[in-house]
């Protein structure tokens, strides 16, 4: 729907109020449902997989995977098929018993096919979004969740909004006017909060040598992960002054840092004074210091994680994890072999946009081991199956926490010289061998 500030939006927004099952009913056969990350509603969703047996061939697709399991089984997949985004503990079963489908996707230019008006565009016939309640001039916020929602919601035919007030009201393109939204529904779950595991003891050691990389006025983006965010525990920007963030989003403790002054904006070149991203706040608390302040702003990944965007940022550091690097610098960031683990979320996006950046690095951390140290993360080479995330043409610099491998500029012999000196001691030997076979005559 198109926005419309002269309509009675009370009379609009009691109007349309509907229950769950009275929500879902709008969903018809062959239609398709889209999900921003982590804006699926328990409630409306239980309701779905109620209706479908009733329904055929509609397909749903998001990152933000459904809280149910009774989604992800055989009954429901014959009438919904669901494709996943973003494995994670919740759908990585369905997807390796393939009950679920996987939809390769960049945020960025989601919704190109449908943008450009190709026949193949992925139809938004319906977009379900979580939102705080309306305020007196009748917008409703999306929080500190943006990625596509409102985008999402503006191009779609039919928009279902779960109405929350534990969702909180936040600066930048993070609102919608009720006009705009087809169907309401109440909802009062607690909004997510992030896993965060403490700090693993290789944290340390990653910490200590990405924060040499970092300097005082920079712009800094880190992506999710456990390791990101053991780093931020143990202190990798604590030392510095006047950083400025415009990341995909914040890994539990940036908001403190923020409020610390540790992240200020002040030298931001795209926004000044602001901590940016499309989510901020891990914690109930972090997003209880976002609420209603003006010094954090959320906007859409169509403009975050936008390469153009980000190379606009001069100086920017991005910081992203992966699982695996080969000798060529080539990064692994979301399958093991071919079976999902993860999604690319914006690794891609922020190696590429740091690349272009006049004095952009692009840094790929991983500990050096996995398996219970059994398996090295650096090898000489991928094996068969597995997606490369980030192409070796703009690798740039890798960092473990036996030290930094810089392979910008390097030969495919100098950056496997450099690789192998950050790998684990126990896997040098081989990896030199390997090294010897592939590169040399």
């Amino acid at each position: 729907m198109r926005r419309d500030l002269t309509i009675d939006w009370r009379d609009h927004y009691a109007r349309n109020t509907r229950t769950p099952e009275e929500a879902v009913l709008a969903i018809r056969s062959g239609d398709h449902i889209w999900v921003p990350p982590l804006h699926v509603s328990p409630r409306v969703i239980t309701a779905l997989a109620a209706r479908a047996p009733a329904l055929h061939d509609v397909e749903m697709r998001g990152l933000g995977v459904p809280d149910l399991a009774e989604f992800f089984s055989p009954a429901v997949q014959d009438h919904i098929r669901y494709a996943d985004q973003f494995g994670n503990i919740l759908s990585r079963p369905a997807l390796n018993t393939r009950t679920i489908d996987y939809h390769p996707h960049w945020l960025v230019g989601a919704h190109k096919g449908v943008d450009a008006g190709r026949a193949e565009g992925w139809r938004l016939d319906h977009v379900m979004i979580t939102t705080s309640a309306p305020n007196a001039q009748g917008f409703v916020s999306i929080g500190g969740n943006c990625w596509d929602s409102v985008t999402s919601a503006r191009r779609a035919l039919h928009v279902i909004a779960a109405i929350n007030p534990n969702v909180i009201e936040t600066f930048g393109d993070s609102w919608l006017h009720v006009s705009e939204i087809d169907c309401f529904v109440p909802d009062e779950r607690p909004q997510i909060a992030a896993v965060t595991a403490p700090p693993e003891a290789v944290d340390a050691g990653l910490a200590y040598y990405v924060e040499t990389l970092v300097q005082d006025g920079d712009t800094v983006q880190i992506g999710t992960g456990s390791h990101t965010s053991g780093m931020v525990a143990c202190g990798l920007f604590h030392e510095k002054q006047e950083l400025s963030y415009f990341g995909e989003l914040t890994v539990a403790g940036l908001v403190p840092l923020a409020q610390a002054g540790v992240f200020t904006g002040r030298t931001s070149m795209l926004h000044p004074g602001k901590l940016v991203a499309t989510l901020i706040g891990n914690t109930e608390e972090e997003r209880a210091a976002v609420h209603r302040n003006p010094a954090f702003e959320v906007h859409g990944i169509e403009y975050l994680l936008d390469p153009r965007n980000i190379s606009r940022n001069e100086g920017i550091i991005a910081i992203n994890g992966a699982l695996g690097v080969d000798l060529t610098g080539q990064g692994a960031a979301y399958t093991i072999g071919p079976r999902i683990y993860a999604g690319m979320g914006g690794h891609l996006a922020f190696a590429m946009g740091a690349y272009l950046a006049p004095r952009g690095r692009y840094v790929c951390i991983l500990p050096s081991t996995a398996a219970g140290g059994t398996l090295s993360t650096i090898v000489p080479q991928f094996a068969q199956g597995q997606v490369v995330s980030v192409p070796r043409e703009i690798a740039d610099t890798v960092v473990t926490e036996h030290g930094i491998a810089r392979l910008l500029g390097k030969t495919v012999r100098q950056r496997a010289d450099e690789l192998i000196s950050i790998a684990h001691p126990d896997f040098r030997a081989e990896l030199r061998r390997e090294a010897q076979k592939l590169f040399y005559p």
